[in-house]
């Protein structure tokens, strides 16, 4: 719940789900081991680590069942100090980042998360309106497996006074050779924004980064896939 004085609102809210809670086999003798970490700064507290122990009946599923599953929608409007935190870590996929600042702000936002022993997949989508005030933004998202190991990275960060945003982004991997990456975004904004991609590391990569400071409208789409060379 969000607590409200006059016109006035604080966001703060932590979802953590701890990582071996990820796969349906948490305490099974499968021999295999998740990875997969989730913590959200935004306005409710969850903190979920079933009882999945030896004699749970979901550990008698064969491996190849287990399976989680992860969903979220989000919707803010008021003025005063926003705080917001999350990331989504796993093997094959990395998300993270924070929005903090004060101002009057409207966001409606939607995440899902999903894991199938090596297959994981990760999407949201918000709508974001603030003015009168300033808000700050960094957010990373990669995937490490991609083309057997070289690498994909979208660094987005900002500092805005204003800002009319509808974003949707997609992280999918499945296996060294078969995983991809979306960035879509639509925004008008006064202020500094930031975007930079790259694939691969040190002399062996490729990047592209892109800066505006001032009043801009612009879209932006990056996608990377390697699934054509499984």
């Amino acid at each position: 719940m969000i607590p409200v004085i006059g016109n006035s609102f604080c966001l703060m809210l932590i979802v953590s789900v701890a990582a071996t809670a990820l796969a349906a086999g948490f305490f099974c003798d499968t021999g295999e081991a998740a990875a997969t970490e989730i913590e959200d700064l935004g306005a409710n507290l969850l903190n979920s680590t079933p009882d999945l122990g030896h004699n749970n009946p979901i550990c008698k599923s064969t491996v190849a069942d287990m399976e989680f599953r992860f969903e979220e929608s989000s919707t803010v409007r008021g003025s005063g100090e926003v705080s917001i935190k999350g990331s989504f870590h796993d093997t094959g996929v990395d998300s993270s980042g924070w929005m903090k600042g004060s101002g009057s702000i409207s966001l409606e936002s939607l995440r899902n998360m999903s894991k199938i022993r090596q297959e994981v997949e990760f999407t949201q989508k918000d709508d974001l309106v603030f003015a009168g005030g300033q808000l700050k933004n960094r957010k990373s998202m990669s995937l490490p497996l991609f083309e057997n190991g070289t690498g994909a990275t979208v660094r987005e960060r900002f500092n805005l006074s204003h800002v009319d945003r509808s974003e949707t982004n997609a992280i999918r991997s499945f296996d060294r050779f078969n995983n991809s990456m979306i960035y879509d975004t639509a925004l008008a904004f006064d202020g500094k924004w930031d975007l930079e991609n790259r694939r691969g590391w040190s002399i062996y990569m490729n990047r592209s980064k892109q800066s505006y400071s001032g009043s801009f409208q612009t879209q932006k789409k990056i996608v990377f896939d390697d699934s054509d060379q499984g």
